[in-house]
């Protein structure tokens, strides 16, 4: 019988090009908490030092487009070891409510539900979760000798990091921000401060494959209603957007389900509709978009250089509006196409099924 594989997890951070980081990253296993940041958590595919480039560089070469300076860049990998990151989301996802179908073959099924006992017995919690956790966030509350800090100090290291994430990045964000909440409280945090913490903590998501109910950060997602990806929602107004996708321009929408900006198609060539690039506007040549593409593109790049510019100057944080306006974005015109689509999306889901309302 094969041994169980513990999962694992790195970091790389930015760093000028020389003969020792000839791709401009150097690993590392701390994170300075008075100095401003901005941490990227890729993919389930990003598993060695050059696929977390991918997401430092496009990081890096943003602040420079706008001349930013100040602000250190970090990308996190993974390695799942015997972990599942299909199914740990799926899991993710069924405990938030959502409607996640297990394999319908009884023998398929059983040896899904063998495969989870396992993961479920040997990492309770993933280790590569835990890892990530302990370099980047308790530093934020706890201090060396493992005790807790006032939560003013608190605040102000919170405030000096921002997360970006892509694809499974929005499921390991997730997961860390609850076993912040719950170690804080095991501390003795008052829950009304934890909260505020937690909300000061900035997540910028793109086509997240998280839960995006019961964040505990402050969070802007970015999607695709063209992004097949973005099913794993299970939820009826995923289904409803993608249904509808041709006619969903760019829209914003709050409430529940967290701040998410989406348009009906992203990309001029519809297979690259979950891919990330398309963040920079020198990436235009390679990953060419379409007119509402450069708008929600557009917003989650604001989004992002606010953000940075947030870390260095410290303070609550932005609004959304103030995070994503500015370069051809108009927050306004975005929530009230969002409201008047969510409308519709009600009325369509009442004609469906007026006895059972609708599952947000």
């Amino acid at each position: 019988m094969t041994a169980y594989k513990i999962s694992d997890a790195g970091i790389v951070r930015r760093v000028p090009k020389s003969e020792d980081a000839p791709r401009g990253i150097v690993p590392t296993d701390s994170i300075p908490v008075d100095i401003p940041c901005f941490i990227a958590f890729g993919g389930e595919l990003t598993e060695r030092p050059q696929h977390a480039n991918a997401y430092a560089s496009a990081l890096n070469k943003l602040m420079i487009e706008n001349n930013i300076t100040g602000v250190e860049l970090y990308s996190v990998m993974y390695q799942f070891g015997s972990r599942n990151s299909k199914m740990e989301r799926a899991e993710l996802f069924r405990a938030a409510g959502r409607r996640i179908s297990t394999p319908e073959h009884p023998i398929t099924r059983a040896a899904y539900e063998k495969q989870l006992q396992e993961i479920n017995k040997n990492e309770p919690v993933p280790n590569y979760i835990s890892k990530l956790f302990d370099i980047i966030l308790r530093p934020r509350f706890s201090d060396a000798a493992g005790d807790r800090l006032p939560t003013d100090e608190v605040l102000k290291r919170v405030r000096k990091i921002k997360f970006y994430t892509h694809c499974h990045g929005a499921a390991t964000v997730y997961q860390m921000a609850n076993m912040m909440h719950d170690e804080m409280r095991r501390m003795g945090y008052l829950p009304r401060d934890i909260a505020n913490i937690q909300k000061n903590l900035l997540v910028i998501q793109h086509s997240p494959l998280g839960p995006l109910t019961n964040l505990r950060f402050t969070t802007l997602s970015f999607a695709s209603a063209e992004d097949t990806m973005m099913q794993n929602h299970g939820n009826k107004f995923a289904q409803w957007i993608y249904d509808n996708s041709a006619d969903i321009v760019p829209s914003f929408f709050e409430g529940p389900n967290g701040n998410i900006f989406v348009a009906g198609h992203l990309k001029a060539a519809s297979f690259q509709e979950h891919d990330f690039r398309g963040l920079l506007k020198s990436d235009e040549d390679l990953w060419p978009l379409t007119d509402d593409g450069k708008i929600i593109f557009a917003a989650e790049r604001n989004a992002i250089v606010n953000g940075a510019r947030h870390s260095v100057l410290g303070g609550p944080l932005p609004s959304v509006a103030e995070l994503v306006n500015g370069d051809g974005v108009d927050f306004e015109i975005l929530k009230r196409n969002g409201d008047f689509i969510f409308n519709l999306m009600l009325n369509d889901l009442r004609r469906q099924n007026p006895k059972r309302g609708h599952q947000k």
